[in-house]
């Protein structure tokens, strides 16, 4: 880690529902003496249980949790709202610009790609303790730019029509193309805006609808 002003070790409480993860993370973060793991947990319910209990630095916790957890982005925000001195580092398997956007526009202090090192954890950890926001070096420039996804028409269609609640089956029906095709415009939409599934899009309803809308 680099040079520190803050004293003592770091407590660090994990989330992630998944074993083989969690484990390793935990495995990793116990050989720096600088470190101190308080909790892990699998699952959002047991994780704010743990942070309630006793005193944490940081939450180092997965975007994308088991269907009954809260998407990333709503875990963000509740997190730092019931907890605001904790710092909030995310870790994903998606490392695309808008998401990474989205993750430190909610309040996040750092965000790691699961492709990383381990020790970029570590340095992620440090950034959030020195008062520094950390993301991956390649993202570094896209979140300089501030430059926004650009979906396609056809995908602007999907997007729009899935916000009013129609079905992929309906949207193929509505313009005459097929469902591979629809399916396939859905997840290119998807991916450019940093989403995982229907749940986040509609929780993100008037961030993906302005801009959009503004355009008409």
């Amino acid at each position: 880690m680099s040079a520190r002003t803050y004293i003592g070790s770091v407590r660090v409480a994990l989330l992630d529902d998944h074993a083989l993860v969690l484990k390793g993370l935990v495995a990793h973060l116990k050989t720096y003496s600088s470190l101190s793991i308080v909790g892990s947990s699998p699952n959002s319910q047991h994780f704010r249980a743990l942070l309630a209990s006793m005193p944490v630095d940081v939450a180092l916790i997965d975007y994308s949790l088991a269907a009954d957890d809260p998407d990333g982005i709503t875990l963000v925000r509740s997190l730092r709202s019931a907890f605001p001195r904790m710092k909030v580092v995310v870790v994903s398997a998606y490392d695309d610009g808008p998401l990474v956007r989205r993750v430190l526009a909610a309040g996040a202090h750092g965000f790691v790609a699961k492709s990383q090192d381990p020790d970029d954890v570590i340095r992620a950890i440090d950034a959030a303790m020195t008062g520094r926001i950390y993301v991956p070096p390649a993202l570094e420039r896209v979140l300089e730019d501030g430059t926004d996804p650009k979906l396609s028409p056809k995908e602007t269609d999907v997007i729009h029509c899935l916000l009013k609640g129609m079905t992929v089956t309906q949207i193929a029906d509505k313009f005459g193309r097929s469902l591979k095709t629809i399916s396939a415009q859905k997840s290119s939409a998807f991916r450019k805006l940093g989403l995982d599934n229907d749940n986040q899009l509609y929780a993100m309803r008037e961030h993906v609808r302005a801009p959009e809308e503004g355009n008409e």
